[in-house]
């Protein structure tokens, strides 16, 4: 069949397991109506809020002076590593859904844009408001390279929140999330870092704890009947092996994540072996945990996800003096953690709290940045207090962050869960087209064929 991209070549959509419909049946579910009122509040909320943050852009921000802007040169080898785990990492991992892969690589991208300009804007903001980063409501921003890293920060966060309503959410949905999360992504900020002083050298605090929990909260409204048990809640071997390659890329970049921000010299260096050592252990742990609790053999879940938990342990305290061991030991409880969380946690969440984290962020992003947090508590009542803000009270410091986060995470979520949750009062997803890029996307001319495939005779994949 030739490639065909016009309309009437997104038909199919009456159930989960139907391949191709006759158009008749197509127009009288109303599904192109559907896809057209979305996009139309898709477009608009787009083009107001691109509007809105174009002229904040215009009259606060500048470019930073020649001075800083020669030191933002040695941030960019981590700024360009950092931009190629959130836009290529985050993307490609959460094409594991057989039938959703345009739509993670697509929204990852596009949304991760839109955030990093929306989290410009709220930095210059709460800087203002704390009055001690050089910044006021009456000067221009100075924007450079340290500011367009942090904003990918802020969108790592929104993709972790994303991946655990994967599937489940329309662009418009999407777009709320947005809008919401980088809000209270700062407002954390502000609190823990600004005020508190606590250590946070690699978002565990404010990246993957944040995100993790605010994600699992929204999902919550979004879980219904219809989304369990969905035949395209699935992968398949093609899409596995896509999510691997995430995977991949996510690992080698890690350690420069966790140390773009540390102090040049041996706190850096401590940042890139400590999170380097602590992947090694959570991908020992992951591989063995994973064929005791799976029959005897590997589960792509897991060596997709825990092998990564060790980077998210590290994102607290990397750049402390942890030593080579404690690194070690950390990735590899974070690996067990991970791995002990899709086989027994996940399902209890899904079954008495309704949430259906489609991901797994929990297992990979909440529970490691726990451990995160404990290690970082540990750390800092175990060593010199004259090196840390908050000297010996810096341990009470770390635990009243690992608080306010879980706090302001929880709110985000029930503020963005519930209203993602109103949009569905009007704009309706049929639950057919769930997990699926059939309603949003044009598809290619294999599409359907494809899906029958997998699904006729015993479900083997022809």
């Amino acid at each position: 069949m030739a490639l065909s991209r016009t309309k009437s070549h997104v038909s199919g959509l009456s159930d989960a397991g139907s391949g191709q419909i006759d158009q008749k049946q197509f127009y009288q579910e109303g599904v192109v109506n559907e896809v057209k009122v979305s996009a139309r509040f898709f477009t608009i909320a787009c083009l107001i809020f691109e509007c809105f943050l174009m002229v904040i852009a215009g009259v606060w921000f500048t470019y930073s002076d020649p001075m800083e802007a020669v030191n933002d040169l040695r941030l960019y080898p981590y700024f360009r590593d950092v931009s190629i785990m959130i836009f290529f990492g985050f993307g490609f991992l959460m094409t594991f859904l057989r039938r959703y892969g345009f739509s993670a690589i697509g929204y990852t991208l596009v949304f991760s844009a839109l955030t990093v300009q929306w989290s410009l804007i709220l930095q210059a903001f709460f800087e203002a408001v704390d009055g001690g980063h050089g910044t006021s409501f009456s000067e221009k921003h100075a924007i450079g390279v340290q500011q367009l890293l942090d904003g990918l920060f802020c969108a790592g966060a929104v993709m972790i929140s994303f991946g655990a309503l994967l599937g489940k959410v329309s662009p418009f949905q999407l777009l709320i999330l947005v809008i919401v999360e980088p809000i209270f992504f700062w407002l954390n900020i502000y609190v823990c870092a600004f005020q508190l002083e606590a250590i946070d050298i690699g978002g565990g605090y404010y990246i993957h704890m944040l995100g993790a929990y605010l994600g699992v909260v929204a999902t919550i409204f979004l879980t219904n009947k219809h989304t369990h048990g969905h035949p395209d809640n699935t992968s398949n071997y093609s899409s596995d092996v896509f999510s691997l390659a995430g995977t991949l890329f996510l690992w080698i970049l890690w350690p420069s994540f966790n140390a773009a921000i540390a102090e040049p010299g041996v706190p850096q260096s401590r940042a890139i072996v400590n999170t380097f050592l602590s992947l090694t252990g959570s991908t020992l742990a992951a591989f063995v945990v994973s064929r005791v609790v799976s029959g005897g053999r590997f589960d792509a879940v897991h060596i997709q996800n825990s092998t990564l938990s060790g980077g998210v342990a590290m994102g607290i305290a990397a750049h402390l003096e942890l030593q080579v061991v404690t690194a070690m030991c950390v990735g590899f409880i974070a690996g067990t953690v991970s791995v002990l969380g899709y086989v027994f946690i996940t399902p209890k969440l899904n079954r008495y709290l309704r949430i259906q984290d489609i991901c797994g962020v929990h297992n990979l992003h909440g529970l490691p940045s726990i451990i995160a947090a404990i290690t970082s508590i540990i750390a800092t009542a175990t060593s010199d207090p004259d090196q840390y803000p908050q000297g010996k009270n810096q341990p009470g410091y770390q635990t009243a962050a690992l608080a306010v986060t879980i706090g302001f995470a929880i709110v985000g979520g029930l503020v963005a869960g519930f209203l993602m949750w109103v949009t569905t009062r009007f704009l309706r997803i049929d639950p057919a087209n769930f997990f699926n890029d059939r309603l949003f996307w044009h598809r290619p001319s294999d599409y359907e064929h494809v899906v029958r495939g997998e699904r006729s005779g015993d479900g083997v994949t022809p």
